[in-house]
């Protein structure tokens, strides 16, 4: 009997040994897996790709910066204290389709009228833009002071900072009246209001004018009026009163659909973004953003979706597209910085601008996956004019406002 109660016992104690092993093999299983998502996050990427540098860093990461969960105003989309909604004055079709978005979202947003391409700014623009190429020499990238090509030194710490940016660099460009010391141009230049002009590559890189150029290489009115708009809109975001460093502004394009539940879909991501993130697109295209592993996450996921049709958030690899997109305060002012350097600005469109500061590891950018706003297509583009409704990338949401 006793030996009987022993050996009983024995077998228990195997049971419970074996249980053991073999939760350990499950837990170093999960833990391998976990692991090498946890190396992908930026700036510890080391990819040719996404080269977040270190010299970039101080700024973003530095102990003035900070993520919180949610600010006590962050009630527009789920995350921001702020929404831009950038739109022709002449697009009434486009704007009463976006008066019932927002009124189904009960967004509060500021819209912000997009300068037209026919505006007679576009052509000081244009001027000040062959000027800036004139000083290019025949090789090699360059500067404004005709130099080899670099990013004022500064942009980090002013982009951390509390310092008021008042008109600099190409914000001079539509003032008739305004000349920048250092970015002069000659009066003696004259531009035909829409110049064959190609679009620049990397920071500076320009080739010449060819006719076979595809569209998406050639610089025109719309293009630069889409820079103008974005920009204005950042500068409205920055310049505000009583701004904190947990401010976050979404700024939109007036040709999109969202996803119904939005809020959700960010409240349940949004918290795995690190400190001194600058850039979050809602939408893309034109690239794999599931490139880089996706962020882990301190929330559990809704049981509501199937796994394929959850958020989630990804280092940006190469996002395309300017309809959906959040900045932090700190991300604005980088991003503006960028802009409106003057050997840079107006440079090509601007999410190819977006696209090269991103993998050159100037901004430190996420993307949504899959995107929770996308563009329409169902009206005519104002930027790709005599296409349509636009490019040919073609996306659909999950259960969209306009069903999209």
């Amino acid at each position: 009997m006793v030996a009987s109660l022993f050996a009983c016992r024995a077998g228990a104690a195997r049971y419970v040994y074996l249980v053991l092993g073999v939760v350990l093999v499950l837990w170093s299983s999960i833990f391998a897996l976990v692991s090498p998502q946890m190396r992908m996050l930026p700036p510890f990427v080391r990819s040719p790709r996404v080269p977040w540098k270190e010299n970039h860093s101080e700024a973003s990461c530095s102990a003035k910066t900070y993520t919180p969960l949610f600010s006590p105003s962050s009630t527009q989309l789920g995350i921001a204290s702020e929404v831009y909604l950038i739109s022709l004055p002449g697009r009434q079709d486009r704007r009463k389709q976006m008066e019932h978005l927002q009124a189904y979202k009960e967004i509060n947003w500021t819209v912000v009228d997009a300068l037209d391409p026919s505006d007679i700014s576009i052509g000081h623009i244009f001027e000040r833009i062959v000027s800036q190429r004139s000083l290019q020499p025949s090789r090699g990238h360059w500067n404004d002071l005709g130099s080899v090509f670099r990013w004022p030194a500064d942009i980090n710490a002013i982009a951390a900072s509390t310092e008021y940016l008042g008109a600099s660099g190409s914000d001079l460009w539509t003032s008739t009246n305004t000349q920048d010391s250092r970015h002069t141009t000659s009066s003696s230049i004259s531009v035909p209001p829409h110049p064959n002009i190609t679009c620049a590559t990397q920071d500076h890189s320009v080739q010449s004018f060819k006719p076979s150029l595809p569209d998406w290489m050639i610089l025109t009115a719309p293009k630069i009026s889409c820079w103008y708009s974005h920009v204005s809109a950042v500068q409205k975001f920055i310049n505000r009163v009583n701004t904190t460093p947990a401010d976050v502004a979404v700024f939109l394009e007036d040709d999109i659909d969202v996803e119904k539940d939005i809020e959700m879909r960010m409240r349940q991501v949004w918290s795995s973004l690190p400190q001194g993130w600058d850039m979050v697109f809602l939408g893309h295209c034109w690239s794999n953003e599931s490139f880089y592993s996706a962020l882990p996450s301190s929330r559990i996921m809704s049981p509501l979706y199937d796994l394929p049709t959850q958020s989630r958030i990804h280092p940006s690899y190469s996002p395309r597209c300017t309809h959906a997109y959040a900045l932090s305060l700190s991300g604005a002012r980088r991003l503006l910085l960028h802009l409106r350097y003057p050997p840079f600005a107006y440079s090509r469109a601007l999410d190819q601008a977006f696209s090269w500061l991103i993998e050159s590891g100037r901004l430190r950018a996420f993307s949504v996956v899959p995107s929770v706003v996308i563009q329409r297509k169902v009206l005519s583009s104002d930027i790709f004019s005599g296409s349509g409704v636009g490019s040919a990338w073609r996306e659909h949401l999950v259960d969209g406002v306009f069903g999209t």
